[in-house]
């Protein structure tokens, strides 16, 4: 395969997914087409119509195989919410249209199945929406695990949002809110899929815009908040006019609003107020110090500013005034045991003074970042060490071109290509390398591959080897620099062009188009250091903050890792000594070894790719613009894209993996060996076209695993079928027995009722003789008592209604069964409702919507409630001790009331669902509720609020204290329970544990 070839060699026995027929039919409807990858044909101009017409109908989002293209709207579309977002809960990609939330899914029950790490790496320019996308992703992520951590750590996150974009987002020309860092979150999982605790990486910071930034272009966002602070007149700030760094810019109408949410933000992760006040005045007083100018020539320098500027920095930032101005103006080496002191020249002055600011802001981002992942930690240490698997998304910046592109350009396009060439790996590179190991012919497909760019990189003499070594050389120039590449890269690299007009620009051919970069401060920006005098100046500050982020060391990918706070001179010297002994990397080298350390966590990982476009330069909605929209097609390099994924192999499980999850299609019983005649009988029984088997694994396209687990669908739906009729059957053959029983005890009762007239005959005969010799009393007529009328004969199903609210009156209604403490009836607890009239109640309402209901069949209760698709419903159960749980569910507690809270506060099984909404009483076309349980209670007088959270307008309450059957013919005769049950009788089976209910 050659970087030239892009010609694709086509196989009959391999077919494409289904396609729109050609010909004099119409292929397909613009707009309408899902996964554009499924297109008969596809080029640039298809591909951007296609783009253009869903856009225009307010659809954002479109795949292209398995990787999704999201085009910023620009306006609010109401497609986040909680119905939305439930319908991709588990759910077949196809069955729903493309969106975040699916990709999502994706990646959560990947890793639930596989157990192998995810990432999904957002990716575009300023101002495409790769912020919003990730946001939603974490969220949508958060939800499906299902748990109390979950929703803790939702809450979490979006506290810690207000701070990340204050310290890190800017104002730039092609977004007013742009991050100017890279972000990696991970979310950390248990061996169950729940979510235990997050971590947040940070890579490139854009420190140089604290000190310059380019036209139409801020610095970053909390600078200007800082001016609503209640400090802000204590720390001198009145006017950014008045600050050399935020002179071509001006406070916004928002900025106390601003302020206000970045300090509750502060207070979530836990700062004190010794903590912000002490950052906020270093922030001053990094802005004070940009004030601070310079005279001198090239041989020595000296503070042009007032004596009072000085000691107003010094003051602000808790260091000695002699020893900054010092620290600006004389560098101090020691050599062979001697102290040599070197003078700065006014230039070299100025770039200390900005080189100082540089560090504290940079150092003070990687605290904050460290304290909040202190907050998104998982603060039990056992939960800790029960993670497993974790999801990452990277939401970094995109390609950059500018007017002016200087080192901070060169490093975020770099990035970007490395991120192309890992999308290259994944998609297509190592495709081929498992296609030759397992021996399978595949198709030749070829790439574009920027591999040898990247090595013009990072070779050993590569670019940023060279700039380094430039680095160190005191005499060496920006212009030295570029010298020195147009002498090694010039002949050995094609991609790298010297300028043809000036010697301080160099030419660089990215994957996403040509760059033109200026070499000026290239040096500079690439040392990043300041003196060991100005360094332990800092170390001595009284403010607590400078000084604990100096004391910190920085990690060798540019990370801080804090120092805990020291006390003592001892453990104070023996700290700095260690810092001092260090030699600090350049920022080029930090950047080399982060980001191969990150790429290396990605390749660990399953990836998915979210493309986020930029569809206007005005950020307008409603507004496509061909042109700039194509080019960042052509960035993003999505024609490639769509047809690598249509002629390569995505998905390739080894034969075991492949057996255990796609094996039911053609063997019904488990156990069958892995091996590849059983999966090439597999693939064959599923009439599926196009797959290959190599010498361990299955290769799949990306269609074939949809198609594979839509075909496992009857299956499951057979099993939920035979589970229902299994259920049935069971309580039909309970309700046999508790018929049988009622029988008996009403012929018990009958032969009772029969005997009383004998008896009473007997009674007045026995009295008439007592009575004969007492003239005065008229000696009574035998009696002439007539046995009552028969008991009027019952239908089986009221014969069971009366023994149910029977049961409930005597056995239920004195634990307040369904009540709440003051006797009111809970929402979710209703009466003797058939399992039809559940699922019509639940059917309106939400996932997780629940009720209990009193069993028409038997003497117990029923929990049922809403899922995605249909109702589940659950038996409730009493052991003889008299406790409840669920059928197949090990929980079990004193109380009904209790075990529905626990569930309200717990996962039903392994699905994750949970009791969500408790469900209320059917609304009539009044707008009044119509209870179910009135005959529960008989005629007791109810109150007119309903009580347990039901909310106003909810039906009369049953207050615990009125005792059912006090008012005439309100309850049935009670049943005789003074016998035990005999194993045929009616008390409710033990509880089994050994199968979970499905429906």
């Amino acid at each position: 395969i050659t970087h030239q070839d892009r010609h694709v060699e086509r196989r009959t026995s391999m077919p494409p997914p289904p396609r729109p027929p050609k010909g004099g039919k119409k292929p397909w409807l613009k707009g309408q087409t899902d996964d554009l990858a499924s297109l008969a044909e596809l080029d640039e101009t298809i591909l951007l119509a296609e783009l253009e017409s869903r856009y225009s109908a307010d659809k954002i989002y479109t795949y292209v195989g398995d990787i999704l293209v999201a085009v910023n709207p620009f306006k609010a579309l109401g497609i986040y919410s909680k119905d939305v977002a439930n319908k991709y809960h588990n759910a077949v990609k196809s069955t729903n249209t493309p969106h975040i939330f699916a990709i999502a899914d994706q990646a959560y029950h990947n890793m639930k199945k596989s157990g192998k790490n995810q990432c999904a790496v957002v990716s575009g320019e300023s101002g495409a929406g790769k912020t919003e996308s990730a946001k939603y992703m974490i969220k949508q992520i958060i939800d499906l695990s299902h748990t109390p951590e979950g929703a803790t750590l939702e809450k979490k996150i979006i506290q810690v949002n207000p701070l990340l974009e204050a310290f890190g987002n800017a104002q730039t020309v092609m977004n007013n809110n742009s991050s100017r860092f890279g972000k990696y979150t991970q979310l950390m999982f248990d061996s169950r899929g729940s979510v235990k605790g997050s971590k947040i990486s940070e890579y490139l910071l854009e420190k140089s815009r604290v000190v310059s930034q380019g036209d139409g272009e801020r610095s970053f966002h909390v600078f200007y908040y800082m001016f609503a602070s209640a400090d802000a007149a204590a720390n001198g700030l009145t006017d950014t006019k008045s600050f050399k760094y935020l002179a071509r810019s001006s406070i916004q109408p928002n900025n106390a609003a601003m302020y206000a949410e970045l300090e509750v933000a502060m207070k979530d992760v836990g700062f004190s107020s010794d903590d912000q006040l002490n950052m906020w005045a270093a922030m001053a007083g990094i802005l004070h110090m940009g004030n601070v100018e310079f005279g001198g020539g090239a041989d020595s320098s000296s503070v042009a500013s007032s004596p009072a500027l000085v000691s107003k920095v010094a003051k602000l930032l808790g260091l000695d005034p002699k020893a900054l101005e010092d620290g600006f103006l004389v560098s101090k080496s020691i050599t062979r045991g001697e102290t040599i002191v070197k003078h700065h020249s006014k230039e070299r002055a100025y770039d200390v003074r900005d080189a100082l600011n540089k560090q504290i802001y940079g150092r003070l981002f990687g605290w904050i970042v460290q304290r909040i992942n202190y907050l998104l930690g998982s603060e039990d240490e056992s939960s800790s060490r029960e993670v497993e698997t974790s999801i990452g998304i990277l939401d970094i910046f995109g390609f950059e071109n500018f007017n002016v592109n200087g080192f901070e350009q060169l490093c975020i396009n770099v990035t970007n290509e490395q991120l192309q060439n890992f999308f290259n790996q994944h998609i297509f590179q190592n495709e081929l390398e498992e296609y030759r190991r397992e021996g399978v012919d595949a198709t030749k497909i070829s790439f574009v591959d920027n591999g040898p760019l990247l090595d013009m990189f990072f070779s050993k003499m590569g670019m940023f080897k060279i700039l380094d070594e430039e680095s160190h050389f005191p005499r060496a120039t920006d212009k030295s620099l570029v010298i020195k590449y147009n002498a090694n890269l010039k002949s050995k690299a094609p991609m790298y062009r010297p300028h043809k007009m000036d010697d301080m620009i160099f030419t660089v051919a990215h994957y996403a188009g040509d760059v033109d970069y200026t070499s000026m401060s290239f040096l500079e920006r690439n040392r990043d250091t300041l003196s060991q005098a100005l360094v332990e100046c800092c170390q001595d500050s009284t403010n607590s903050i400078v000084k604990e982020i100096f004391l910190s060391s920085v990690s060798e990918t540019g990370a801080l890792v804090v120092a805990e706070r020291t006390r003592g001179g001892q453990a104070l010297s023996q700290r700095r000594m260690s810092l001092a002994s260090k030699k600090s990397p350049t920022v080029g080298a930090q950047f080399t070894l982060s980001l191969k350390v990150l790429i290396d966590t990605m390749l660990a990982c399953a990836a998915h790719f979210v493309r986020c476009i930029k569809p206007n330069t005005t950020q307008s909605a409603n507004k496509f613009t061909d042109s700039f929209v194509n080019r960042q097609l052509s960035y993003t390099g999505m024609l490639e894209t769509c047809r690598i994924r249509r002629e390569g192999y995505s998905y390739r499980p080894r034969f075991d993996d492949f057996m255990e999850r796609f094996g039911l299609l053609a063997f019904a019983s488990q156990g069958i060996d892995a091996s590849r005649s059983t999966c090439e009988k597999v693939m064959a029984v599923s009439q599926l076209k196009g797959w290959l088997i190599g010498r361990s694994k299955v290769f799949l396209k990306y269609w074939h695993v949809e198609a594979l687990d839509k075909q496992l669908m009857r299956f499951e739906n057979a099993a939920v079928t035979v589970q229902s009729w299994g259920r049935r059957y069971l309580a039909q053959l309970f309700y046999r027995r508790l018929l049988a029983q009622s029988q008996q005890e009403l012929k018990t009762a009958a032969s009772f009722m029969q005997g009383i007239p004998r008896q009473a005959n007997g009674v007045l005969s026995k009295l008439a003789k007592q009575n004969d010799a007492d003239s005065r009393r008229k000696v009574l007529p035998k009696s002439n008592v007539q046995a009552p009328p028969p008991m009027p004969e019952l239908s089986e199903a009221e014969l069971k209604r009366q023994q149910s609210i029977s049961w409930f009156q005597s056995k239920e209604l004195p634990k307040g069964a369904g009540q709440a403490a003051d006797g009111t009836v809970l929402p979710w607890f209703h009466g003797l409702i058939s399992r039809k009239d559940a699922e019509t109640l639940l059917s309106k309402r939400e996932v997780g919507c629940f009720l209990v209901r009193v069993s028409e069949t038997r003497f117990g209760y029923t929990l049922s409630y809403r899922i995605r698709t249909r109702c589940r419903h659950y038996m409730v159960e009493q052991d003889r001790r008299g406790r409840y749980a669920l059928v197949g569910v090990e929980k079990i507690c004193n109380s009904l009331n209790e075990l529905i809270n626990w569930f309200q506060r717990n996962q039903i099984n392994d699905e994750g669902e949970m009791l969500r909404e408790a469900c209320g009483q059917e609304v009539n076309e009044f707008g009044e509720e119509e209870c179910d349980f009135e005959e529960l209670y008989g005629t007791v007088e109810m109150p007119t609020s309903r009580g347990g959270g039901g909310g106003g307008g909810g039906p009369p309450a049953v207050m615990r204290s009125a005792k059912p059957g006090q008012s005439s013919g309100a309850a049935p005769p009670a049943i005789n329970r003074k016998a035990k049950p005999s194993a045929h009788g009616a008390a409710p089976p033990s509880i089994s544990r050994s199968s979970k209910p499905r429906n």
